[in-house]
């Protein structure tokens, strides 16, 4: 909901929740601060849980073979995938890869970056030899683990790695997701993104949601940002950017992700849309709820909602693919994937006639990429670790923004010896002396 979309050039708190979020929209963080130790925590949680699944079954004899292999599979990407969001977070952190049992097994040293990417590579490919191609919704299967690899391989090309040969590996893997013909793009772009399409062609791999009526929480995806309503049906507490606004082209359908208007009650009480293009205001509204109880479900609640969270679809694999083709001097192959994309957001294809959709030299495509990226994929939490494999933060979020009245909303300031990386949670460093501290924290 807040890592990944806010503290990048597409999304703001404009005002204060409970300090913390905007602290991550701001860079004024510390290493105490509740986020980060949150996410530190749940990852090596996720990590043992792993553990101690992939240690019990390997050398247990439960009848069925493939379901076996099927959970192992899991268990081996799930590993992979919070080792993934570590690395990109903090950087060098302990690999631990075994059930802990006992506090003396801990690992407690840092690994190297690349240390940890060896270790992410090794699960995907563990996963692979053991996922089925097909797989209940909101369980991995073969081509997420695929496509996951590609995403990973792609992330150790860039910064801080700048891997040279893992742009053609991550080509590999991505080809062989789109070759295996089972996947397409959808027609309705925000389809993906209500609840009512969530497991079309276009989906590989979400986090699952319900509103199921119990007391266990379902998800607020889309809840914390939305439009303004009279029945506090969304929090509108993250907005996009005008900036962000203003470089969608006019014709693209997707620059509907960001809504300039509200709604408001008629006379006869019902909702309406009540313009607001004349204000500074730019409510993020991706995500949607149905407006009506009645659409929404007699178990919906704010924060108990169906909406899932995509972490790989279609449409980010073939913008990736175009990446790798950039990179390995593929340009025509890279223009083709960009424009699967652009078709469907209903605008001029890339080199199709005017100099304006020029896009050749490497340079060229990667502009394409950088802002195509951003359009697709807005507010999916996906900006961030671009962000940091192309190592841009620091000459886009250096500046202040303003708000409804004029009046400056905040000022981010991205160091960029410093912001990379999170720090290390300051609970870890008092807990454990062996570890040390994240550059200047």
């Amino acid at each position: 909901l807040i890592l990944g979309r806010v503290g990048t050039d597409e999304m703001i708190i404009p005002t204060n929740i409970d300090g913390n979020e905007t602290e991550l929209c701001n860079y004024t963080y510390t290493p105490s601060h509740r986020y980060i130790s949150r996410t530190w925590y749940v990852q090596y949680r996720g990590i043992q849980r792993a553990c101690v699944i992939i240690d019990r079954l390997t050398d247990t004899d439960i009848g069925n073979e493939s379901e076996k292999k099927r959970i192992l599979g899991e268990a081996y990407f799930l590993r992979a995938f919070y080792y993934f969001h570590l690395v990109r977070l903090f950087g060098e952190v302990p690999i631990i890869n075994h059930e802990v049992t006992d506090l003396t097994m801990v690992q407690t040293e840092k690994s190297s970056v690349a240390q940890v990417y060896e270790q992410i590579v090794s699960d995907l490919k563990l996963a692979i030899g053991n996922l089925p191609v097909s797989n209940a919704n909101g369980r991995a299967h073969y081509y997420a683990a695929k496509a996951l690899l590609g995403k990973v391989y792609l992330q150790m090309a860039g910064e801080p790695l700048e891997d040279s040969e893992a742009a053609a590996l991550a080509e590999g893997e991505l080809n062989e997701v789109i070759q295996s013909g089972r996947f397409e793009l959808v027609k309705d772009y925000f389809s993906l993104f209500d609840a009512s399409n969530e497991y079309s062609s276009e989906y590989l791999f979400d986090v699952e949601f319900a509103n199921n009526g119990t007391t266990t929480y379902g998800g607020q995806v889309g809840t914390i940002d939305g439009v303004q309503t009279p029945n506090n049906l969304y929090w509108s507490a993250v907005w996009s950017t005008q900036e962000f606004y203003e470089t969608y082209d006019p014709a693209d359908l997707r620059r509907d992700n960001i809504a300039r208007f509200k709604y408001v009650y008629d006379d006869n009480q019902n909702l309406v849309k009540e313009d607001l293009s004349s204000e500074p205001i730019y409510y993020a509204y991706k995500f949607r709820h149905a407006l009506t109880e009645e659409g929404r479900g007699p178990g919906w609640a704010n924060w108990a909602n169906p909406i899932n969270f995509p972490i790989i679809r279609l449409a980010d694999v073939y913008l990736m693919l175009a990446e790798c083709y950039n990179e390995i001097g593929n340009q025509p192959k890279a223009v083709e994937y960009i424009n699967k994309v652009r078709a469907r957001a209903g605008i001029a294809l890339l080199n199709s006639g005017p100099s304006y959709l020029a896009a050749n030299s490497k340079d060229e495509v990667f502009q394409r990429i950088f802002r195509e990226r951003a359009y697709e994929l807005a507010g999916e939490g996906i900006r961030d670790s671009d962000l940091r494999r192309w190592k841009l933060s620091h000459t886009l979020l250096n500046r202040e923004e303003y708000g409804i009245t004029g009046k400056r909303l905040l000022t981010r300031v991205f160091r960029e010896n410093r912001d990379y990386l999170w720090p290390i949670p300051a609970t870890e460093i008092e807990i454990n002396g062996s570890l040390e501290q994240n550059p200047n924290w």
